[in-house]
């Protein structure tokens, strides 16, 4: 329990050349145990003492906080910290969490005042007064390169030389690849993946419906406005007597379709109703006469506004994309299709 009350000259009693460096009582007291920032790592290093961790913390410029596991003596480095990822600061047992500037920066030795870029590491002699240090490459920077999800990134993935990272594509974008960034020695990555910006092939093209209630006709499902007041801003809406409505676009070229996104309604001046859209099936199909290829279909209830996501098998082919359900009234404030020319 020593470490966690000592004021002044701490772990550096082991060493007698280096001198005391003001109280550690500050980062102590600010440990946040049971605690960890996930999917935010630099590198990670096995069989490492707490102080030490910190320490590999304070000599590397991007790091912001760190991870420790006491029970393994296992060290991991962040380059953000709870207050730029709160999504992924969590409670883990076993864990304890620390942030670089809860700790004087005497710490870090010779390295206390060095030029380092911002994607190297300072590295000295520890526990000595050597004033000697170098600046050696230590990432490859957060992967930028567009469309990449990185919150998609598995626990264990790091940004540090000779790290990997598994990523996807986030949405609006198609993927090949593997999905792997490989960093490399010389601080770059290497990308086995290829995100592609996906285009609506649905924005504007000729759609129909089984019936139009009022002036509610199909074409506002296709015109590009998001907005989800059907008072205000149209939607589209069946006849309130059909029973298996349906509604479909022609897309006037064939596809491969990956995925179709159907917007729902949202909150108007009759309440929320957007509980209707339920039991959808959507289609494909290479006639007009025959949209039966399965795409997906959503059990539903839906809610307010809500963005439904159904993405169709590989290699489903199609002109014509087709939204039916089997119960009464089909409104569709939007729809996006998305695919590549066959």
């Amino acid at each position: 329990m020593l470490l966690f009350q000592i004021i002044s000259c701490p772990w550096f009693l082991i060493s007698f050349l280096v001198p005391c460096y003001g109280s550690l009582q500050l980062g102590f007291s600010k440990l946040q145990r049971g605690h960890r920032l996930d999917r935010k790592l630099i590198q990670s290093f096995p069989e490492l003492s707490f102080l030490d961790c910190v320490i590999e913390c304070l000599v590397t410029p991007r790091c912001k906080s760190v991870n420790y596991f006491k029970g393994a003596n296992f060290c991991e480095i962040n380059y953000e910290n709870k207050t730029t990822a709160e999504t992924r600061y969590m409670e883990s047992a076993g864990w304890v969490y620390s942030e670089k500037e809860h700790w004087p920066k005497e710490l870090a030795g010779a390295c206390s005042n060095s030029t380092c870029e911002i994607n190297q590491t300072c590295k000295h002699k520890r526990y000595s007064e050597d004033t000697f240090f170098e600046c050696v490459l230590s990432d490859c920077g957060i992967p930028d390169q567009n469309g990449i999800d990185l919150n998609t990134t598995r626990r264990e993935d790091a940004i540090g030389i000779h790290r990997r990272i598994h990523a996807s594509c986030a949405d609006g974008y198609s993927q090949s690849g593997s999905g792997w960034l490989i960093c490399q020695s010389n601080g770059e990555w290497k990308y086995d993946i290829v995100c592609t910006v996906l285009t609506n092939i649905a924005l504007g093209k000729p759609a129909t419906q089984l019936s139009t209630y009022l002036d509610y006709n199909a074409a506002y499902a296709v015109d590009g406005i998001r907005e989800t007041n059907h008072l205000v801003h149209k939607c589209t809406a069946t006849g309130d007597g059909d029973t298996n409505p349906w509604w479909k676009v022609d897309l006037q070229a064939v596809y491969y379709i990956t995925s179709v996104r159907i917007l729902n309604r949202g909150k108007d001046e009759y309440g929320d109703v957007s509980f209707r859209l339920q039991d959808v099936t959507v289609t494909v199909g290479l006639t007009e006469s025959d949209i039966n290829t399965p795409c997906g279909f959503f059990a539903g209830p839906g809610t307010a506004s809500q963005l439904v996501v159904i993405d169709c098998p590989t290699s489903t082919q199609g002109r014509y994309v087709k939204i039916s359900k089997t119960t009464v009234f089909l409104i569709l404030c939007e729809v996006d299709v998305f695919g590549v020319p066959v």
